[in-house]
C-alpha cells in the first residue's frame, strides 16, 4: 500500500529559511514531501537550500533552473544561467563556504549538477480513487498535449530544452482525462492556486509583489478523493 498523503512545495528559490519554516507546519507521518523544482537561483541561499535537500534525500523534480544550473557550460545556457539567477547562487556559494577561485565555485557547482541529475523530469502519482496526478515543473500545455495526438506519455517524452516543455512552459495547463496537474514555474498569486482543476503552487516566495512573497504546499489525500490541503509560508529570508 503507498502512502496516504504526497506534499508537493512550490519553487523555493533560494529561501531557505522559509522553506525550513514551511516544512515545520507539514506532518511527514505517512506522508511524502516532493519538491516541484527550482529550489536554486534568485534567492539568497541557495547552496544551503541545495545542501539540506541533499543531505535529507528529499525527493525533487527538476525545474528550469537546475536544467540550466546542469548545462551552464553550454553557450546556448551561459548568458541565461547567469542572469535569471545563477550569479545569486554564486554568492551563496561563496557567502556558505568561504570560497572564492573560480575553480572552487566551479567544483561545487559540478557537484550540484551531478545531484540535479539524480533530480525527477516528472511524477505520475497513482491515487485510491483513480485519478493521477501529474507533478512537473511547467506543466503539460494544450498545444503540446494535442501536438502530441493527446497522449500523457508522448507529452512527457519531448525534448526539455523546447521553450513549451513541461519545464519551460509558460501558458496553460491541459485538462488530461483522469489527471491533475500539479506544477510549480509559473508565479501566481495566492488565491489562484486552483487552475480549472489543476494546480499552480509557485507564489512567488523570493518575490515582493502583491498577491506573492508566499511558499506554498499542497497536500493530497492519496486513499480518499477531497480537496488538497494548503500549507503557506510567508517568506522570511
Amino acid at each position: 500500500m503507498t502512502q496516504k498523503y504526497i506534499t508537493f512545495i512550490g519553487d523555493i528559490h533560494g529561501c531557505f529559511f522559509s522553506f525550513r519554516s514551511l516544512l515545520e507546519k507539514i506532518s511527514q507521518a505517512d506522508n511524502k514531501i516532493v519538491l516541484m523544482g527550482d529550489i536554486i537561483n534568485k534567492g539568497k541561499r541557495s547552496y544551503e537550500t541545495f545542501s539540506y535537500v541533499k543531505k535529507n534525500k528529499i525527493t525533487q523534480l527538476i525545474g528550469n533552473h537546475e536544467f540550466l544550473c546542469k548545462h551552464r557550460n553550454h553557450k546556448w545556457a551561459k548568458e541565461t544561467w547567469l542572469n535569471t539567477g545563477g550569479t545569486e547562487t554564486i554568492k551563496s556559494i561563496k557567502a556558505s563556504l568561504g570560497v572564492n577561485s573560480e575553480k572552487q565555485i566551479q567544483e561545487v557547482l559540478a557537484e550540484m549538477s551531478y545531484f540535479f541529475d539524480q533530480a525527477l523530469p516528472y511524477l505520475i502519482v497513482d491515487t485510491q480513487y483513480g485519478k493521477k496526478i501529474v507533478a512537473t515543473h511547467g506543466g503539460i500545455s494544450n498545444r503540446i498535449f494535442r501536438q502530441n495526438n493527446y497522449s500523457l506519455e508522448f507529452s512527457l517524452s519531448i525534448d526539455l530544452r523546447i521553450p513549451g516543455s513541461y519545464i519551460f512552459n509558460k501558458g496553460d495547463l491541459a485538462k488530461i482525462p483522469g489527471c491533475i496537474q500539479v506544477i510549480g514555474h509559473q508565479p501566481t498569486e495566492t488565491n489562484f492556486i486552483n487552475s480549472n482543476g489543476n494546480y499552480r503552487i509557485d507564489t512567488g516566495c523570493v518575490y515582493t509583489k502583491r498577491g506573492m512573497g508566499v511558499l506554498t504546499a499542497l497536500r493530497f489525500n492519496l486513499h480518499e478523493e477531497e480537496p488538497p490541503t494548503v500549507f503557506q509560508q510567508i517568506c522570511i529570508d
